[in-house]
């Protein structure tokens, strides 16, 4: 799949993300703020296709704004544990991502087990396998 307006590459089908109401408001506003910032571009695209479910409906724990998040990074498989958080709230020294940017754009919505793949605008593969999602 690929989209125009953002130039990012899916490089298999995307899995299916879960978003609540509330969180999709506040994801949709930060992506359309954000213009044209590489996870901006992300963000906005997850929002496009995310499901909105109540948080118990999903079938298994999803991330949201404020869960921890194991992961495993494919382009080299590292593996870290943080938490989604919103752009004023991040701190990469206490392991809070913000949801602006690529990775934390990936993660949102993902359930364990899942992994998505991109390519970024500079052309690098890159990914996400979610391991663990506590709320």
């Amino acid at each position: 799949m690929t989209t125009s307006s953002t130039q990012t590459h899916f490089t298999q089908a995307p899995p299916t993300i879960y978003v609540t109401e509330a969180d999709f408001e506040i994801l949709s506003n930060l992506a359309d703020a954000a213009g044209r910032a590489p996870g901006a571009r992300v963000l906005a695209e997850e929002m496009a296709r995310a499901l909105i479910v109540e948080p118990g409906e999903a079938p298994l724990p999803f991330a949201r704004i404020g869960s921890s998040v194991g992961y495993q990074d494919l382009s080299n498989g590292q593996i870290r544990t943080i938490r989604l958080s919103l752009p004023r709230d991040a701190s990469i020294d206490d392991n809070r991502i913000s949801v602006l940017t690529p990775v934390g754009a990936a993660l949102i919505g993902m359930t364990a087990g899942e992994a998505f793949r991109w390519t970024d605008l500079e052309g690098r593969a890159r990914g996400v396998r979610v391991l663990a999602v506590e709320a």
